[in-house]
């Protein structure tokens, strides 16, 4: 338990953000954040799926359990989610463990975590299907689906892009999220572009 504390404390105090650039040297990961979106805070997305989108408790249970062992890196909101209804465009970049020894096993797992959606989403589909790509000069897999979320300002289809990284026994999940209406796609692109890992 010690050394978990530690590592969490060593993991905070390592974190900075400077010429609106968020580094965390500990992990050697860098992101730029977008001009005018909120960074939030700890465990803020947490509460935000619990209070403004309406799920299931049952479903709220089991993607939490599937997200143990999942530490939160960075996100990024477009609106405050305080004062926000509805769907508010998302970055979200989670450092994950990655138990695959090679990067066909990894695929694998990634392109399965996609099939544990769709039994939670029914009209999940694919606009991208997992597809190999390079960020960073690193092999990693993408994908993109869109599928209807409900929150307290009604129901609203979502697409949401996925990469996932894969860096010795961990990945990083990098999920952007926007709707149709306030499509981020572009923006995605160029920060996507600014991911540095050492």
């Amino acid at each position: 338990m010690k050394n978990l504390m530690f590592l969490a404390l060593t993991f905070a105090t390592n974190v900075s953000i400077s010429q609106n650039i968020f580094k965390n040297e500990s992990i050697g990961f860098s992101i730029e954040q977008p001009e005018k979106w909120i960074k939030a805070k700890e465990g803020q997305t947490i509460e935000n799926l619990k209070s403004n989108i309406k799920l299931d408790e049952k479903v709220i249970a089991k993607l939490l359990e599937q997200n143990k062992g999942t530490i939160q890196v960075v996100t990024y909101f477009k609106y405050p989610i305080e004062t926000t209804a509805g769907i508010i465009p998302t970055i979200k970049v989670n450092l994950r463990s990655n138990p695959h020894k090679n990067f066909a096993d990894f695929r694998k797992s990634i392109e399965e975590s996609f099939i544990s959606i769709k039994k939670v989403f029914s009209d999940f589909k694919y606009t991208s299907e997992p597809t190999e790509s390079v960020i960073n000069g690193r092999k990693c897999i993408t994908a993109s689906c869109i599928y209807t979320l409900t929150g307290i300002g009604g129901s609203e289809k979502v697409n949401i892009i996925v990469y996932a990284i894969p860096v010795k026994d961990q990945f990083y999940q990098v999920t952007l999220m926007d709707t149709k209406d306030d499509n981020n796609t572009e923006l995605f692109q160029k920060i996507i572009n600014t991911i540095a890992i050492k």
